[in-house]
């Protein structure tokens, strides 16, 4: 799996999760919004970044941040 399939999957699993709540979550509905797609990049760069620190963390094998 790429960078870029991880991060989809990890959006969609969020969004799966977001929609089975009775009610919604502007929590989750931002952040759900600032990790889609537009014109190639996600619409919050700095999401991307994050995604990229966190996945050189676990490449690197290193602990989850609490």
């Amino acid at each position: 799996m790429t960078l870029i399939e991880a991060y989809d999957a990890m959006r969609i699993f969020v969004e799966i999760v977001w929609r089975r709540m009775d009610r919604p979550q502007e929590q989750v509905a931002f952040l759900l919004a600032g990790l889609k797609w537009a014109d190639g990049s996600p619409v919050d760069p700095a999401m991307w970044e994050n995604w990229l620190a966190a996945a050189q963390s676990v490449k690197e094998g290193a602990a989850s941040p609490s």
